[in-house]
């Protein structure tokens, strides 16, 4: 699984690339058979201004399942990420165990054994 991070009007404080490839792969390792990549954008979207305007967006390209694509708006980038991290790890279950959930769904029923 690749993490591509995309720092847009941000400039990545030290150690940044590092901090979200560590909270990423470890909110999202379990499930690291499904995902083809992901990619980290964060940004400033009021730029000079300030304000509540760091924005974190990730897109997970599943195996097999549409994209997972969610933004994450807050004061600091660190914080940013921290929630994405959290709320991705959810998503994940969730989509995951629902999708277990209908394979089982439309898997026929064991036959007994010497029937």
């Amino acid at each position: 699984m690749r993490i591509d991070l995309q720092c847009n009007g941000v400039e990545p404080p030290a150690g940044l690339r590092e901090y979200v490839a560590r909270r990423m792969k470890f909110a999202i390792g379990r499930f690291r058979d499904q995902i083809k990549w992901a990619r980290i954008k964060v940004a400033d979207v009021n730029g000079p201004r300030g304000g509540v305007d760091k924005r974190c967006v990730v897109q997970l390209r599943l195996r097999n399942l549409p994209d997972v694509i969610f933004a994450i708006t807050e004061v600091e980038a660190r914080s940013a990420i921290d929630r994405a991290a959290d709320r991705v790890a959810q998503v994940l279950a969730r989509r995951l165990e629902r999708q277990r959930r209908i394979v089982r769904e439309f898997l026929p029923e064991a036959v007994p054994a010497g029937a």
